[in-house]
């Protein structure tokens, strides 16, 4: 079994059982990260990113039954398997994890062989999950109606075949053009302006109307651009390009583009978590979300900054909003990318 240096999560509150596991899946050729309860799994899963998690069924006053419930949304965008281990073979338990969607279970004996035997079907089934997702992608990407393109910055450095043959580029769907070079938005100063703001995340989704080529002004487009992420070292934006007097324009509805895109950031780059309706957090929103990312529950928090359990679900709640999270980790991902949690 190939596992060069592989980080999984075990989650065992027993000292002696989280010895022995570790010592198998380390002799397996995996980087183990350790946690014994859920605040410490939490925190170490948004610290590690782990391939794998492997999680006791009896995590003290806990469940990995209720860890996997507040995990599901996180674990099934990551392609990321859980894997219950029960000290007692139990079909409820089994038929409870099934109906859940739990990927895999280890029950006694607990065996090297058969563990690796579990964990690399585990692997093999996220990569081959991963690998269709991607390609399903790429045939949608070609086989669109329409010119799809993806810049970084103000380059495009992505294309479709059909974008390609619109704007007359040649076979190369690897470019690195600035946007500016290959469409002329400056026949309209708003359009200059509109480009820009889309350019620098400002605005959402921007469309764009009959809009000529640099090399020739006779060529009009309608683009509509939608900004996906400003990862801190570059923004993303990804456009759809239809010819002004092609039949799909008449059909065409910048609603239908955004799932698109959507689909695009989530495929393309694992995070995809759009801004909320406003991204700016408050000084006390920050401090939740700090001691969120440390893996301290409601009680404790509440305690530290001397404020009621009730006033720190508000937060909370309004943390979820502003970042369009269902849960504190999802949050706590999206404020550590945005680099919000480095803020005083």
């Amino acid at each position: 079994m190939e596992t060069p240096g592989l980080k999984v999560l075990l989650i065992e509150p027993d000292k002696n059982q989280n010895v022995f596991f570790s010592e198998i899946l380390m002799d397996l050729g995996f980087r183990v990260i350790t946690a014994k309860n859920v605040d410490s799994a939490i925190q170490k899963l948004l610290c590690h990113s782990p391939r794998l998690i492997i999680c006791q069924k009896e995590l003290n006053d806990d469940s990995g039954f209720l860890l996997f419930s507040m995990l599901r949304n996180n674990l099934s965008d990551h392609q990321t398997p859980f894997i219950l281990l029960l000290n007692v073979f139990d079909k409820k338990d089994l038929s409870l994890g099934v109906e859940m969607g739990i990927d895999s279970f280890l029950f006694p004996p607990f065996e090297r062989e058969k563990m690796a035997h579990i964990l690399q079907n585990q692997l093999e089934k996220s990569n081959l999950g991963k690998a269709n997702t991607f390609k399903q992608f790429k045939l949608f990407f070609e086989a669109t109606p329409f010119g799809i393109f993806f810049c970084r910055n103000e380059k495009i450095v992505e294309t479709n075949r059909l974008f390609n043959e619109l704007v007359r580029l040649g076979n190369s769907s690897k470019l690195n053009t600035l946007i500016t070079d290959i469409f002329d938005f400056g026949t309209d100063s708003s359009n200059e302006f509109k480009l820009l703001r889309c350019l620098n995340g400002i605005t959402k989704y921007s469309s764009f109307r009959d809009i000529p080529l640099q090399s020739d002004t006779t060529a009009r487009f309608n683009l509509f651009l939608n900004f996906v992420e400003n990862d801190g070292a570059s923004i993303k934006i990804a456009g759809l390009l239809i010819s002004a007097n092609d039949i799909y324009e008449q059909q065409f509805d910048l609603g239908n583009f955004k799932p698109l895109m959507e689909y695009h950031d989530k495929m393309k780059t694992s995070e995809n978590k759009p801004s909320g309706n406003n991204d700016f957090f408050t000084n006390r929103e920050i401090q939740v979300l700090k001691l969120s990312a440390e893996g301290a529950p409601i009680k404790q928090i509440a305690g530290q900054l001397g404020i009621s359990l009730r006033t720190v679900e508000k937060h909370r709640s309004n943390i979820f909003r502003k970042t369009n999270s269902g849960n504190i980790i999802e949050a706590v991902n999206y404020a550590q990318k945005k680099h919000l949690l480095e803020m005083n």
